[in-house]
């Protein structure tokens, strides 16, 4: 493969652009936040907390996630192997 090698203005603009682009990724995902129901923010902040193993699990979750199975199996490598 071979590389390519820009002069130093498109290396400029080609930094602006990606200036910009973040920029409006960042305008999209206020403008989501913004726009978020009360109970999907509720939801966002209850998926963060159980990831952080801050709230019980949710059981219809445990039965729909082989996630939940294999952190069980980390957290018991981790403790010895006792539980």
């Amino acid at each position: 493969m071979q590389s390519i090698v820009l002069s130093a203005t498109e290396q400029r603009r080609l930094a602006m652009l990606w200036a910009e682009t973040g920029r409006e990724l960042e305008k999209q995902r206020h403008a989501e936040l913004a726009s978020q129901s009360a109970a999907d923010s509720q939801r966002a902040a209850y998926d963060m907390l159980q990831l952080g193993g801050l709230l019980p699990p949710d059981p219809k979750r445990e039965r729909e996630s082989g996630l939940i199975e294999m952190q069980r199996l980390f957290a018991r490598g981790h403790q010895g192997g006792k539980s």
